[in-house]
């Protein structure tokens, strides 16, 4: 009778586990349900969106939406949206929603 070393088990459960998360498909961390940034609808959103000053959103996702201060997605963020919210800013530069 051979027995099974529970650190190599829990091992291997791990590397099966990564690939797994790998192998599948993108869509099933895709955001679903639309935004709306300034009165324009986008269905399952994903990506950055570019608004450069005064924002209106509604967010009816599954996810939170990030706003930025810059244009890219990368600057310093302001803050977050999360589902079924919707507010006003005076100054966005851009928005992320996985």
């Amino acid at each position: 009778m051979r027995l099974t070393h529970p650190l190599f088990t829990t091992a291997l459960a791990t590397l099966v586990a990564a690939a797994a998360v790998l192998v599948a498909p993108s869509s099933a961390w895709a955001t679903k349900g639309p935004l709306w940034i300034n009165g324009r609808r986008h269905h399952n959103p994903s990506g950055c969106f570019t608004v450069m000053g005064r924002l209106s959103m509604t967010n009816r996702t599954d996810t939170a939406a990030i706003l930025y201060r810059g244009d890219r997605c990368n600057s310093r963020i302001l803050g977050a949206l999360g589902p079924e919210q919707r507010n006003t800013w005076e100054f966005v530069g851009s928005v992320y929603v996985q």
